[in-house]
């Protein structure tokens, strides 16, 4: 699983991938293990990534032992662990880190 975050602000965000030892996704979709770390530069990189200086990305790194609890009513919420391939979580501008993967059951 890859573990994707655009929380740049998150002590967990290190180069857009998150490096938890484990993740709660509540029912209401919001990761519960951010902890607000210091403001990042970069708020919202997502016009910053076609342009001459994009932000640093680290590269695709499967995590077999993730310890990844989900109680969200979705499709890859299987007895309270997510299934799937890799999960992202929205950008810094908004007010709670939630998961973007979630699909409707």
């Amino acid at each position: 699983m890859d573990l994707r975050c655009r929380k740049t602000n998150c002590e967990y965000n290190k180069d857009l991938t998150c490096t938890a030892l484990k993740i709660n996704i509540t029912n209401k979709l919001v990761c519960k293990s951010y902890k607000k770390g210091k403001e990042d530069k970069i708020k919202d990189f997502s016009s910053k990534i076609f342009s001459d200086s994009p932000p640093k990305i680290a590269p695709y790194r499967h995590i077999k032992n993730s310890n990844l609890v989900c109680n969200a009513k979705c499709l890859f919420n299987v007895n309270g662990e997510c299934i799937s391939n890799g999960i992202t979580v929205n950008s810094s501008l908004s007010n709670e880190p939630k998961c973007i993967t979630y699909m409707i059951k």
